[in-house]
């Protein structure tokens, strides 16, 4: 673990449309006070440097949202001069940046890219514009070829979001999208099987018995191992359950998640997990981007919300997202005996094995990794 660094995320909470599946903290809006927003995540980062080490380094850095790419270029760049008054980037610092193809702009993501700008993550979700139009997108399949385009003639690195598992979508048309996505060549890919979260617009669908043709658990199951299968012929690395990425291209920022090292969170609704005295500490910012902006614009010396979190909070959030990237996962973290009671059937039923004193996830426990998770975190 980089001890001496941290992730830090950037969130936008602003789009042109509200996605049907989408259960982000974001909003359709297209009036924004860009000079008001740029004082409210300065003002952000003051108190945020007030309270955690400055002699850490920044390891990488993600603009998420929302679209980040639909906020003005100066934003991100006064964003990050600020990061840098207070703490510096480490040799090989990862700083990514969310589009939607509507939103790719050549001369906009060369200026982003001057500003040290190094890895885009484009939004694209399905290559037909039947499903891009069942998904609420705004965008066709000719803006998406016309955006990676751009975006391979200025970056290296980038990584393309798509969604399957889709309404009435067969594993034969999976198998064909996926083949033409796997053509491109991109560096990182993260597919992501279609979930109905609560809130959304399409959950509410569901509920009423109106979203159609979505997949039951058989069909799920072939489109994952179907996914697996083809994105390993083609030399991707399943590095975590719907990330693929080309060898040294994987997301950086996302696995300082996944590995729980320590990341700051800024902007409305925001999360982080911080060392602070060798203890672990949640953050969290206010959830409405109106009353975040207000609150740092207003107060005098804002404070964030930080709150010290107990050992078994610790061990229940590290197994979990350990297990995300099927890391072996120490048996010492265990309480031994209430362990051994778990083990017998985890192991007999296939799901993972003991190697080494470490827990290993098998095939089948990668399938069924929500159950194995839930028996383990009994464990503490």
């Amino acid at each position: 673990m980089h001890c001496n660094s941290f992730s830090l995320y950037v969130h936008w909470p602003f789009c042109t449309i509200k996605c049907p599946y989408c259960d982000f903290n974001s909003y359709k809006k297209k009036n924004i006070d860009s000079d008001e927003w740029l004082k409210g995540y300065l003002k952000s980062i003051d108190a945020w440097a007030s309270l955690y080490s400055q002699k850490k380094n920044i390891k990488s850095i993600f603009f998420g949202g929302g679209t980040p790419s639909i906020m003005n270029s100066e934003i991100v760049m006064k964003i990050l001069e600020r990061v840098w008054r207070y703490w510096s980037p480490t040799e090989n610092c990862e700083i990514s940046i969310e589009a939607n193809p509507n939103s790719v702009c050549k001369n906009k993501l060369r200026y982003l890219k001057e500003f040290g700008v190094n890895r885009v993550s484009v939004g694209i979700q399905a290559f037909n514009d039947k499903d891009l139009k069942q998904l609420g997108r705004d965008h066709s399949c000719l803006d998406s070829l016309k955006a990676i385009e751009t975006v391979q003639n200025i970056f290296s690195n980038f990584n393309l979001d798509f969604i399957y598992g889709r309404q009435f979508q067969s594993i034969n048309e999976w198998e064909q999208e996926l083949s033409e996505i796997l053509a491109i060549g991109a560096p990182h890919l993260s597919l992501y099987q279609l979930t109905l979260e609560e809130k959304t617009s399409f959950y509410k669908l569901w509920e009423k018995g109106h979203l159609k043709g979505m997949p039951d658990e058989k069909l799920s199951s072939e489109l994952y191992f179907l996914t697996g299968n083809l994105c390993s012929k083609n030399n991707y690395i399943n590095y975590e359950t719907s990330n693929y990425s080309k060898e040294n291209f994987f997301c950086q920022h996302n696995l300082s998640y996944w590995k729980y090292e320590d990341f700051l969170g800024i902007g409305p609704g925001a999360h982080g997990r911080l060392t602070i005295n060798k203890k672990k500490h949640a953050s969290i910012e206010i959830y409405n981007p109106d009353k975040w902006l207000q609150s740092y614009l207003y107060k005098e010396r804002p404070l964030p919300n930080l709150s010290p979190l107990s050992e078994k909070t610790v061990f229940e959030e590290k197994l979990i997202m350990n297990m995300r990237i099927s890391k072996n996962i120490p048996i010492s973290w265990f309480n031994e005996k209430k362990l051994e009671s778990k083990l017998y059937d985890l192991q007999k039923y296939n799901l993972l094995k003991k190697e080494n004193g470490h827990l290993v996830l098998k095939k089948k426990g990668k399938l069924m990794l929500n159950h194995v998770s839930s028996e383990l975190l009994e464990c503490f």
